[in-house]
């Protein structure tokens, strides 16, 4: 799957607006690549009644607008745990149900800021959630970034604080002004 680079950064902007937290949210797919990713939670990262409400919205938005579900991700909060979550796990299989080329990403806290990929995307295998191996490099097609300097100007517009600009699911139930779903001062 191919990500674009406004798929590539927002997850990133989230987690690094948010980096004592862990935060998650969704990537959407027109028919040839990843396009897009909805940031969820910064602060209510588990199965909840909100988590159905901010899954109904983007599936409605996503209808609207010719795209897809297609993915799951997250940041875990504590750097050094790169594992995908109970809760990641079951909300990528239900994107699964609908989808068959759905997978689920988390985010390397210690490469957001690096000119190294960050996503450490998993499919699901043998009945349970795998990371891809040798996602990103000339040996896997599968994961790749439309645009190889992504990681660079994802650096930079951390540098630059447009994480600051970003809104998720959460910021949008405090401030109903908030545009999560697009969150077009980003992109």
């Amino acid at each position: 799957m191919q990500i674009s680079h406004k798929a590539y950064l927002k997850p990133l902007l989230h987690a690094a607006k948010y980096p004592t937290t862990a935060v998650n949210g969704v990537f959407l797919a027109d028919a040839s690549q990843t396009v897009d990713a909805v940031p969820f939670f910064h602060f209510w990262n588990t199965l909840s009644p909100m988590l159905e409400v901010a899954m109904t919205q983007v599936e409605h938005y996503a209808n609207a607008n010719g795209l897809r579900i297609i993915g799951y991700y997250e940041a875990n909060e504590k750097d050094l745990d790169d594992t995908l979550s109970l809760v990641g796990q079951k909300v990528a299989s239900k994107i699964l149900e609908s989808n068959p080329e759905a997978y689920a990403v988390v985010i390397k806290n210690s490469n957001i800021s690096s000119n190294e990929v960050a996503f450490i995307p998993h499919q699901f295998k043998e009945g349970q959630w795998r990371v891809s191996k040798s996602a990103f490099t000339e040996k896997n097609t599968l994961f790749t970034l439309e645009n190889g300097s992504s990681p660079a100007l994802v650096t930079k517009a951390i540098q630059d604080g447009m994480y600051s600009k970003l809104a998720d699911f959460d910021s949008h139930m405090e401030n109903v002004q908030e545009d999560w779903l697009t969150n077009k001062a980003i992109a």
